[in-house]
């Protein structure tokens, strides 16, 4: 038996964000098929679900546009076993597309047998 991590993220996108990685987000809150997970790791298919009983039973995967902003916010939270560190590159993987500052927080994540979270700040080490 594993040990499960949660996850938490709230953030707003950037207008220009590519379409592919809308469907990868699409997908992983259940509004599009997995076909758009194909190269990204297995276990983002359920990052937004809760898997277990150890951390609160609650979920969340929720994106939506706003037509007046022209953009998309993702509110996400699940847990997995993070075997192989997907929770870091999901937050790896997305933070070249968040609309914020660099310094602002965007999530966190948080193992079973922690009493605190390890809080996410957003980076712009990605050459904005």
């Amino acid at each position: 038996m594993g040990m499960y991590t949660e996850i938490y993220v709230n953030v707003d996108l950037k207008e220009e964000t590519p379409l592919d990685v809308i469907n990868v987000l699409k997908a992983m809150c259940g509004e599009f098929d997995n076909s758009s997970l194909l190269g990204k790791p297995d276990r983002w298919a359920c990052l937004f679900y809760s898997g277990s009983y150890y951390t609160p039973n609650t979920s969340c995967a929720k994106l939506t546009f706003d037509k007046i902003s022209n953009q998309w916010s993702l509110l996400g939270k699940g847990d997995i076993k993070n075997y192989d560190e997907e929770i870091e590159k999901f937050f790896e993987w997305i933070m070249p597309f968040i609309d914020g500052f660099e310094g602002d927080f965007i999530g966190y994540s948080r193992y079973e047998e922690s009493q605190s979270p390890k809080l996410v700040f957003l980076s712009k080490t990605n050459g904005d």
